[in-house]
């Protein structure tokens, strides 16, 4: 199922980011009921209505949980750390709220020694798996609608060889109770699963599971989860002021950019080392940040000394500045499998066939594989045809800027809910080009 805005917003565009993870779950040679959890849907074909937990969470207006907002950004910061290394001239892009979410479903059917370590893994400090399927929901409650020139939709599905199930129906109900969770048949993979990705993102992903035999009795579920987010900038760039510039890359070298600018008021704070700016979607409740480190520093060595913390007290010291703006206008694409990263920070367990645990799924199960893919577009766009919104071009040009900010070389931004705090998008942007 997904949820979240579907409004005339869909077709307006100051960024798109959408990212897919897919787990595999092999094994279950025995146990399981056979049946399906409320009947199961072939094919993925979604509900009308929002999970139960989350509606209730929605009624009653549920407070989100501090704990799982600092989890999942602190889970988040320590997986783009891990994986920058591998990547250090590309750009590396996550959406911790995404991979963070579906382990924490399949962190449902983990024992002993191997919920352990995903505990760890995952930060869930003393969060009960109750207690962290409550504020998932309330988390996903709080997501919907959040902004009128802003789309989120989160979605999840599972996907189980329907003729001859063996995954514990109490699992099963969990991910569609509190997550939403499509459920449809492994007879189609990878296609169907694909297709589901695809229309979830709205064609930006169109591949996400390996092509493979799921049909071998070696898979007992696919799980897939995506995160679409798509926001109109409060003061959108006009394309006019757009013009090719030199971006200096880590090596030194340089390549020309389509350099986005404009002149008007953002939250911004100049630190030690950095400068920092809030590029509000919308009403505000949604935003960009960018994090620019001064000429000289590695990119690189920065992020990796940024917590979550750090993040929310830069967003705290923020003001309000005029800015002369100059950003580039860049898509971004990264995938990778998550399967060395997510061991390296302490769950390869989970990943041993011979030693994982996740009995309260099925027997003999564990975590086959665990891919990832994201893409970020960022251009001008305010709006698209609709009507919808008006957006005001120029008034700024006769605005004097307190501070510059050019943005000609590698940098660090986070996709923010200023509300909750949460992290949706992360990422590191080494060449624009």
């Amino acid at each position: 199922m997904s949820f979240g805005t579907t409004r005339h917003g869909a077709v307006l565009a100051a960024i798109g980011a959408s990212l897919a993870v897919m787990i595999l779950l092999a094994g279950c040679g025995g146990g399981g009921s056979g049946s399906m959890a409320n009947g199961g849907v072939p094919g993925g074909v979604a509900p009308s209505s929002l999970p139960p937990a989350v509606a209730q969470a929605k009624d009653q207006n549920t407070a989100v949980d501090p704990a799982i907002v600092s989890a999942d950004n602190t889970f988040g910061l320590s997986l783009l750390n891990t994986l920058i290394p591998a990547n250090a001239q590309g750009n590396t892009a996550i959406a911790p709220i995404s991979v963070a979410m579906t382990l924490q479903i399949v962190y449902n059917g983990a024992a002993g020694s191997t919920q352990q370590a995903m505990a760890g893994t995952l930060q869930l400090g003393g969060l009960t798996v109750q207690q962290l399927n409550s504020d998932n929901a309330a988390l996903l409650a709080a997501l919907i609608d959040p902004d009128p020139k802003v789309t989120v939709t989160v979605a999840n599905s599972i996907w189980l060889n329907l003729s001859d199930n063996k995954v514990s129906d109490t699992f099963i109900n969990a991910d569609e109770n509190y997550y939403g969770a499509e459920v449809g048949d492994l007879a189609g993979a990878p296609a169907n699963v694909n297709a589901w990705v695809a229309t979830q993102t709205n064609g930006l992903i169109t591949q996400i599971l390996p092509n493979g035999d799921y049909n071998t009795g070696q898979t007992a579920a696919v799980l897939a989860n995506v995160v679409y987010f798509k926001g109109q900038w409060a003061s959108a760039f006009d394309p006019q002021q757009t013009a090719a510039v030199p971006f200096t890359l880590t090596d030194g070298t340089q390549t020309s950019v389509q350099m986005m600018q404009q002149t008007t008021s953002y939250p911004y704070l100049q630190g030690p080392n950095f400068q920092a700016l809030s590029m509000p979607y919308g009403q505000g409740r949604m935003s960009m940040l960018v994090v620019l480190p001064n000429a000289g520093v590695d990119l690189a060595s920065f992020v990796a000394t940024v917590t979550a913390e750090d993040i929310n007290s830069w967003v705290s010291q923020m003001s309000s500045r005029v800015v002369a703006i100059a950003l580039p206008r860049f898509t971004a694409t990264y995938r990778t499998s998550l399967s060395g990263p997510l061991s390296t920070l302490g769950m390869g367990i989970a990943f041993d066939k011979n030693m994982a645990d996740f009995s309260g799924i099925c027997a003999k199960a564990y975590l086959a594989d665990a891919e990832h893919k994201t893409v970020v577009e960022v251009d001008e766009s305010g709006t698209v045809a609709t009507g919808a919104t008006t957006v005001t071009i120029g008034i700024t040009a006769v605005q004097t800027p307190d501070v510059r900010l050019t943005v000609n070389r590698p940098f660090f931004y986070v996709i923010r809910d200023n509300l909750t705090g949460e992290m949706l998008f992360m990422g590191v942007l080494m060449n624009p080009g």
